[in-house]
């Protein structure tokens, strides 16, 4: 393929738009600028590939998004429990996260509603679930998971820090006011941790004649193929989607 790519660029990567988007195809195409001196689409620095340059914006110019740290591992979650022990919380107590209020019932029939279980691993899970059935709501890319009667709340990157828990409840207990241990990578330049949109086409700007900056297309907008980039093994669809929370892509799983 050549039509499109940017400059005359006739050599670097090809572009299945299926591939690209799933869902409608409501991608918004924008221009911008990539900085000089990167590669995109490709093999980076550290030996990582990606099949589709995800970009973020960096002084007003397009670099390589990365979500590993220098480890090749993922960037630290901020993290934090909500233990639920004995015989459990009584109806109308509470749990907050990041301000966020559910409250404990007998019967749950709306939003941040919890209801008791039978035993405190069946009222951690419904906790759980109800936690994430409004994460989008609470913001930062919270996650909860649940085992035996412990929830764990996860955010991340260093703004994972700032979310706040808290309980009213019998028998339950947070961890702290927040959570903790998140933290955020300096891979790439300006520690390029947001994404901020998809070019249409691999571009290498370090190939000889062309190591400049360049006017290219960027998708901003649409339903991001959530298996278009190479992540670590075992990183969960969850972790993927709050990768880009806050971000103009919309991440959804295919079916």
């Amino acid at each position: 393929m050549s039509d499109g790519l940017a400059h005359g660029v006739n050599i670097i990567g090809t572009f299945t738009p299926i591939q690209l988007w799933a869902g409608e195809p409501n991608g918004q195409s924008t221009q911008g600028v990539a900085a000089s001196g990167n590669t995109f689409g490709q093999v980076n620095a550290r030996g990582e590939t990606f099949k589709f340059p995800v970009v973020a914006l960096v002084g007003g110019y397009l670099v390589p998004w990365n979500p590993l740290a220098d480890s090749n591992n993922p960037n630290a979650w901020a993290s934090g429990t909500i233990t639920i022990s004995s015989t459990g919380p009584l109806a109308d107590e509470t749990v907050t996260v990041n301000g966020d209020v559910f409250t404990f019932k007998a019967v749950a029939d709306a939003d941040y509603e919890v209801a008791l279980g039978a035993t405190v691993t069946e009222t951690a899970t419904n906790l759980k679930n109800a936690i994430n059935d409004m994460r989008e709501a609470i913001g930062l890319g919270v996650i909860a998971t649940s085992a035996a009667g412990v929830v764990t709340v996860k955010a991340p990157g260093d703004a994972g820090n700032a979310v706040t828990l808290a309980e009213t409840g019998t028998n339950v207990a947070i961890s702290g006011a927040t959570l903790s241990g998140g933290t955020d990578s300096d891979a790439e330049i300006g520690g390029a941790r947001k994404p901020y949109g998809v070019l249409p086409h691999a571009l290498d700007t370090t190939v000889t004649g062309y190591n400049a900056a360049v006017d290219t297309p960027v998708f901003i907008s649409g339903h991001f193929n959530f298996d278009a980039l190479d992540l670590p093994d075992g990183t969960a669809y969850e972790e993927i989607k709050a990768a880009f929370a806050g971000t103009p892509i919309n991440i959804q799983r295919l079916y």
